[in-house]
């Protein structure tokens, strides 16, 4: 499985947690990074690689040829979507890809990356087996303002018509209510799926994980409804189970090994 996405520092989000539920769902995992995000108290940091080491990465990575599927986070550039919509062209016509268009933190309900909206929509949705946008991702680019399930389902079908195969909306603690809600818009029609809200903080590295579950289980051969519903059995368990990272402060990140260890017992 290859992953095209940031460098988080803190190990939560980003390739960091791609590469750890590849390995849970027994994938081994590859890796072009395309940022690297740095983390203070207060603020985070993006610094993009440049064009020319992603384009080095995804050169040496396109040679290999048992690619299984393709995960796309963070983009830090219109020049990084190009980039990486040309590869996808040329190299994984063949194969599940999923966009996760990471244009918001958990950190932050403000995005600096407006810029981004048209190159993802025009690039990287046509190429899209699923994408997998949060409330504020999905209200960038549909158009939409969001606060339903119907809502949802409204943007999910604006960006399926943008050329997207399948849209999930994640509701996540955006939406009001008790439960976490997403939406799935899919060839075969619409689904919604339902867990209770996690009361802890630790959701750093949720939707990166929830998008990587799914692209693990596409390539496994899944159909798309089977992997969101067990894509997001598989987060809630790692929020619920979260590693935290001060003592100090209710945050912490997802943790990807829960499953499987609270199977173990």
């Amino acid at each position: 499985m290859l992953t095209i996405a940031g460098s988080d520092v803190l190990a939560g989000g980003g390739i960091q947690a791609d590469l750890a539920t590849f390995n849970e769902y027994g994938y081994f995992g590859l890796s072009a990074i395309t940022s690297i995000v740095t983390v203070t108290p207060d603020d985070f940091t993006i610094h993009p690689v440049p064009i020319a080491i992603l384009a080095a990465q995804l050169d040496a990575i396109f040679a290999i040829d048992d690619i299984a599927g393709v995960k796309v986070g963070l983009l830090p550039t219109v020049a990084h979507v190009k980039l990486v919509a040309k590869y996808l062209k040329e190299y994984a016509s063949h194969l599940p890809v999923i966009i996760d268009p990471v244009m918001a933190f958990k950190e932050t309900n403000t995005t600096n990356v407006n810029e981004l909206v048209k190159a993802i929509q025009t690039e990287l949705l046509p190429l899209a087996t699923i994408t997998t946008p949060n409330l504020v991702e999905a209200e960038l680019l549909s158009g939409r303002t969001i606060k339903t399930a119907a809502d949802m389902t409204e943007a999910a079908r604006i960006m399926q018509q943008m050329g997207a195969k399948s849209v999930v909306v994640k509701g996540g603690k955006r939406l009001a209510g008790q439960e976490a809600v997403d939406v799935l818009v899919a060839a075969d029609g619409l689904k919604t799926f339902k867990t209770e809200k996690v009361a802890n903080a630790y959701n750093n590295g949720a939707g990166c994980t929830f998008s990587s579950a799914i692209a693990s289980q596409l390539a496994a051969g899944a159909t798309t409804a089977h992997a969101v519903s067990d894509a997001k059995a598989f987060v809630y368990e790692g929020i619920k189970h979260g590693v935290p990272l001060n003592d100090a402060l209710p945050v912490g990140n997802v943790w990807q090994a829960a499953r499987r260890l609270s199977e173990e017992q």
